[in-house]
C-alpha cells in the first residue's frame, strides 16, 4: 500500500479534547474523524498516558467503527494458502481478483512465524480452511459479528468405536495427532518430519471443502508411507500422523484403512457459528458481558507492545483497533488494551496477534488503492497469516459527490506551508474525477500558490483551509499548539534528530527544526522557530543555516530552537576542517570527513592524533556498527535479542547491539557453514557482503540486472548479490573501478565511507 498517505483523513474532521473514551490515568489530547464509508468511521485518536510507574508516554490509535450497512461488510482473507505469509498489500489484490475494494483492515489471527499457519480458525466464504481450538471473531452475511469460543471440532467416522480427532491444515508434529489436509493448506504438507498419509475424495459430486455445522463422506483411493513432504490432492484430503507419533493407535487406525473404504468427516461448533462467512482465531478474551478480563495468557500481556483487538458494541457495532509501538507511541499492556476497548463501548471483545504484526489499512475517500494507517512496529509492515477488512463491491465511480482535502488536518504552527490535494468521491466513496476549477479559502491562511497555503503569522487557536469546486467544498483544520509538547533538530533533508553536532571550521550546516504534540508531528517552516547560537561559535540565520566560525581550536557551544515556552538546545563542537591525519588528499576524504562530523565514522587514536585509515578493510562488525550509525538506530531497543549465530559469542561487546539490531531488522541473516549458521564477526567483509547488507536498508525499485553488464567481472557476482549490486549500481551508490566490480574483494574503509554517503544522499 502506499506508505506516504500515512495518517492522513478528509473534510469531515473533529480536532477536539476528549472526543474519545479515555484509559484510567489517560488524557485524550486530541482525535481525528473520517467518514469512510456509510455507516464506517476512521479515528485517529492521541493519548497522553501515564502508567503505574508515573512514566509520561503517548498513545496512538487507530480505529474503525463499522455500523451494519449494505454496501460494506466484514470479511477474513489470507494469501494464496495457509501455508506461509502474504503482506496486506498482496491479500487485498486477492479480494480485488473477487470483485471487492477495500474499505480498512487490520491484521487477524496468531500464527507460526516459520510456516506462516495461524493457530486458531480460518473460514472464508463460508468455508473452512483451517481447524483450531482458540478463541474467534466470526462474521454473519449480514455483517454482524460473534466473539467467543467456537468450539470447533473436526472429526473422522471410520468404523470404530470412537472417531479420530482431526487437526485440520495444522503442520505436523509428534503430539498433535491425525491431520487433515486440503490444498488450501499448500499443494505439499512441507513438513519437516516422516509421516504415513491416507488420501481421500468425497463420495459422489461434493466438492472437497469443509463447511460449519455438516458431514462429508469421504472414499479412501491411496496411502503414501514415510514421507515428508507429501502431495495434496486438489480434488480431496489428505489424512496423516507422523511415524513417531505420540498417538500409536491413530497411527495404527490410518494404516488399517483400506482402498474403497467409504468415511464420515464431520464439523461441530458451537451454536450460531455454522452460520459465519467469515473467521479468524484470536487469543485472550479481552471484554466479556460489559466486564474487563484479567487472566491473560499471552507471554507479552505485561509488556507496553503494539496491539491489535476486534470487539462488539452493546449496538452491534463492530470495533477494529490498533495501537502502536513506534513513531513516538508506546504502545498497551493487554490490561491497558482490555481497559479501552471496554471504554470505546465494547461488550465483547478478542485480543489479535500484535507487536510487529499491526497493520491497519485504509482507502482513503477518493483515492482508489489503500494506505498504512499506522505505523509498524518492525519499520515496515509485517507479512501475516491473515487480515480482517471491511470491503465494498467493486464498481465504476461516478460522479463526484463529495470532495476532500488532503492534509485533511493535524497541528502546525505560524509560518508552516501546508501543500494541499484535493480529491473526490462518488456517493458511494468511489475516487471520482476532481471537478475543475477548484478555489482555496480559510482563516488564519493566506494562499500562497496554487494549492499552497501559509498560516499566517501570529495566528492562533486554529488554521483551517477550504476548497470549493463544482458546487462541492471540503475543509481541513490544523489546530495551532500553543505550546508544543517537544522540538528536534536535524540535518536538512535528514530523517534522525541529532543529539550533537560535530562540524569542521568555516563550513556550512542547513539544520530544520521540528515540533511535535504528544508523539505527533506539527507541520512547520524553520522560519517558525527562534533559533539562537552561543557567542562565538559562528553564524545562525532565521531559517536555521549555521556557518561555523573559523577555528584552529576545538569550540564549544550550543544552538536552540524554541517555540512559546518549548525548547531544545543542541551540544555543538566545531573542530578541525582536517580531523583525520591520514585523509588529506585520498580519493575519499570529502564522505570520511563529513561521515564524522555526522556520528557515523570514527577513526583510533594514536600519538595524540586521529586516524582513519582509509584503505584497511572492514570487519563484517565494524561495519555493521558504522552502518547502524548511519541509520540512526535506537540500538537500546534490540539488547534483549537472542542472536541465532553459532559464534555469537565472538562478537565484540562494542558491536553487540548493532549485531542484535541488524540481525532483528533482517540487515543480517549470517551464513551457513558445515551445518551452523555463523555471523563471522571479525572476518573481513566482501564488497557484496556489504552492498548487499546496505541495499536491505532501503526500500529500491526492481532491479535491472542488465545493469551489471557494464561490468567486466560480472560473472563473478554471487546469485544471492546479483539483485543487490544492480539496484546500488542503478542508484549510482556504486560505480567501480576502471570497468570492475571486484565483488569478492576485501572492502575498505574508505569504499564504505563512499557507499553510506551515497546512500544519505538518496
Amino acid at each position: 500500500m502506499k506508505h506516504k498517505l500515512k495518517r492522513i483523513a478528509a473534510s469531515v474532521l473533529t480536532l477536539a479534547l476528549l472526543a474519545v473514551p479515555a484509559l484510567a490515568a489517560a488524557e485524550n489530547v486530541g482525535s481525528s474523524t473520517l467518514n469512510v464509508a456509510n455507516n464506517t468511521v476512521y479515528t485517529y485518536s492521541t493519548q497522553a498516558v501515564t502508567s503505574d510507574s508515573g512514566r509520561q508516554t503517548n498513545l496512538h490509535e487507530n480505529i474503525f467503527t463499522y455500523k451494519k450497512e449494505a454496501q460494506v461488510r466484514p470479511v477474513v482473507a489470507f494469501g494464496t494458502t495457509l501455508y506461509g505469509t502474504s503482506p496486506m498489500n498482496k491479500t487485498i489484490k486477492t479480494l480485488e481478483e473477487q470483485g471487492y475494494s477495500m474499505v480498512a483492515g487490520i491484521n487477524g489471527s496468531f500464527f507460526d512465524r516459520s510456516t506462516g499457519i495461524p493457530y486458531g480458525i480460518v473460514v472464508t466464504n463460508s468455508i473452512l480452511r483451517s481447524g483450531g481450538s482458540a478463541n474467534a471473531v466470526g462474521f454473519l452475511a449480514d455483517g454482524s459479528a460473534l466473539i467467543g469460543d467456537p468450539v470447533v471440532a473436526v472429526t473422522l467416522d471410520y468404523g470404530a468405536d470412537t472417531p479420530l480427532l482431526l487437526n485440520y491444515n495444522k503442520a505436523m508434529t509428534t503430539q498433535n495427532g491425525v491431520l487433515l489436509y486440503s490444498q488450501d493448506y499448500d499443494t505439499r504438507t512441507k513438513n519437516t518430519i516422516e509421516g504415513y498419509h491416507v488420501i481421500v475424495r468425497p463420495v459422489g459430486s461434493r466438492a472437497a471443502e469443509l463447511r460449519l455445522g455438516q458431514t462429508l463422506t469421504v472414499e479412501v483411493v491411496g496411502m503414501v508411507e514415510d514421507t515428508k513432504s507429501c502431495s495434496i490432492p486438489d480434488d480431496g484430503f489428505l489424512l496423516a500422523v507422523a511415524n513417531d507419533t505420540a498417538y500409536k493407535s491413530a497411527l495404527t487406525a490410518l494404516k488399517s484403512m483400506v482402498m474403497g473404504q467409504q468415511m464420515t468427516i464431520q464439523v461441530t461448533c458451537a451454536s450460531g457459528w455454522e452460520n459465519v462467512t467469515s473467521a479468524a482465531g484470536g487469543g485472550d478474551m479481552l471484554v466479556e458481558n460489559g466486564q474487563v478480563c484479567t487472566d491473560f495468557t499471552l507471554d507479552s500481556a505485561k509488556k507496553m507492545a503494539a496491539r491489535t483487538a476486534i470487539g462488539v458494541t452493546r449496538d452491534g457495532s463492530l470495533i477494529l483497533y490498533t495501537c502502536d509501538e513506534a513513531g513516538n507511541s508506546d504502545g498497551l499492556t493487554l490490561a491497558q488494551l482490555a481497559e479501552r476497548m471496554l471504554a470505546l463501548g465494547c461488550q465483547t471483545a478478542l485480543n489479535l496477534d500484535g507487536g510487529g504484526s499491526t497493520a491497519a489499512g485504509v482507502t482513503y475517500p477518493g483515492y482508489a488503492s489503500g494506505a498504512t494507517a499506522n505505523v509498524p512496529s518492525d519499520g515496515k509492515l509485517r507479512e501475516c497469516a491473515n487480515f480482517i477488512f471491511l470491503v465494498r463491491q467493486k464498481q465504476d465511480a461516478g460522479t463526484a459527490s463529495k470532495l476532500y482535502l488532503y492534509p485533511f488536518g493535524g497541528y502546525a504552527l505560524p509560518g508552516a506551508k501546508l501543500t494541499m490535494t484535493v480529491k473526490a468521491a462518488d456517493s458511494s466513496y468511489m475516487a471520482a474525477a476532481v471537478p475543475t476549477n477548484v478555489t482555496f479559502g480559510g482563516t488564519n491562511v493566506t494562499q500562497t500558490s496554487g494549492s499552497t497555503v501559509t498560516v499566517e503569522p501570529g495566528a492562533r487557536g486554529a488554521a483551517t483551509v477550504t476548497a470549493a469546486a463544482g458546487g462541492l467544498r471540503a475543509t481541513a483544520s490544523f489546530a495551532i499548539p500553543s505550546a508544543p509538547t517537544s522540538i528536534t533538530i536535524k540535518h536538512e533533508g535528514k530523517n534522525t534528530p541529532l543529539t550533537t553536532l560535530r562540524v569542521a571550521g568555516g563550513s556550512t550546516t542547513d539544520l530544520t527544526a521540528t515540533a511535535w504534540y504528544y508523539g505527533n508531528q506539527v507541520y512547520s517552516a524553520d522560519e517558525s522557530f527562534t533559533w539562537a547560537v552561543s557567542d562565538g561559535l559562528g553564524e545562525l540565520s532565521e531559517s536555521g543555516v549555521f556557518t561555523a566560525a573559523k577555528t584552529g581550536t576545538e569550540l564549544t557551544g550550543t544552538i536552540t530552537a524554541s517555540y512559546g515556552e518549548t525548547s531544545f538546545t543542541l551540544k555543538v563542537t566545531v573542530g578541525s576542517s582536517q580531523p583525520f591525519a591520514d585523509t588529506k588528499g585520498h580519493w575519499a576524504e570529502s564522505y570520511i570527513t563529513d561521515l564524522y562530523y555526522a556520528g557515523t565514522l570514527q577513526g583510533s587514536t594514536k600519538d595524540g592524533k586521529l586516524y582513519y585509515r582509509p584503505d584497511a578493510s572492514m570487519t563484517r562488525q565494524e561495519f555493521i556498527v558504522a552502518m547502524m550509525r548511519y541509520l540512526g538506530t535506537d540500538l537500546s531497543a534490540y539488547q534483549d535479542v537472542s542472536l541465532p549465530f553459532a559464534d555469537s559469542g565472538s562478537i565484540a561487546d562494542w558491536a553487540k547491539s548493532a549485531m542484535q539490531a541488524a540481525y532483528s531488522l533482517g540487515y543480517l541473516t549470517g551464513s551457513k557453514t558445515n551445518g551452523q549458521l555463523l555471523a563471522k564477526p571479525g572476518a573481513t567483509i566482501s564488497r557484496q557482503e556489504a552492498m548487499t547488507i546496505l541495499s536491505r536498508t532501503k526500500d529500491f525499485p526492481e532491479a535491472d540486472l542488465n545493469t551489471l553488464s557494464a561490468f567486466s567481472d560480472s560473472g563473478k557476482i554471487a546469485g544471492w548479490a546479483r539483485t543487490a549490486l544492480a539496484q546500488m549500481a542503478q542508484q549510482k551508490i556504486i560505480s567501480g573501478s576502471k570497468g570492475k566490480l571486484n565483488p569478492t574483494g576485501n572492502v575498505t574503509r574508505a569504499e564504505v565511507a563512499k557507499m553510506l554517503y551515497g546512500l544519505s544522499e538518496l
